[in-house]
């Protein structure tokens, strides 16, 4: 009967070992896959850092004129290009034709349109 503790006892413990072995090489693996994944998460957050920094230029409103001005031909509005509200054109019922004459001369760069009915 002591042997037979004895043989089960053992069996126990060299399972249990080998239990053990497993769940510890099995941490490792897992503690490597940690590292790699934090230097990963890492390396994207410094991406992150340099594409906000690019944000941040490319929306700064000097540089937004900048190109406006090189590749649009934009200038800044001039005060004599700006209208009061009570300047613009008003639409009558009657017949709906804006009335621009006075406002928008020949060689304007803005194309002046009239509404007709369909």
């Amino acid at each position: 009967m002591i042997r037979f503790v004895i043989i089960v006892g053992v069996l126990v413990a060299a399972v249990l070992l080998a239990a053990l072995y497993v769940a510890k090489s099995g941490t490792a693996s897992d503690q490597e896959k940690l590292a790699q994944l934090q230097a990963d998460l890492a390396r994207e957050r410094g991406r992150i850092s340099a594409l906000d920094v690019e944000i941040a230029h490319q929306e700064d409103p000097e540089n937004l004129r900048r190109l406006a001005r090189v590749y649009l031909g934009f200038e800044p509005v001039r005060p004599d290009q700006e209208l009061a509200f009570s300047e613009l054109p008003r639409l009558s019922a009657d017949a709906p034709e804006l009335l621009w004459p006075e406002i928008c001369p020949v060689n304007a760069q803005v194309a002046c349109v009239t509404l007709g009915r369909d």
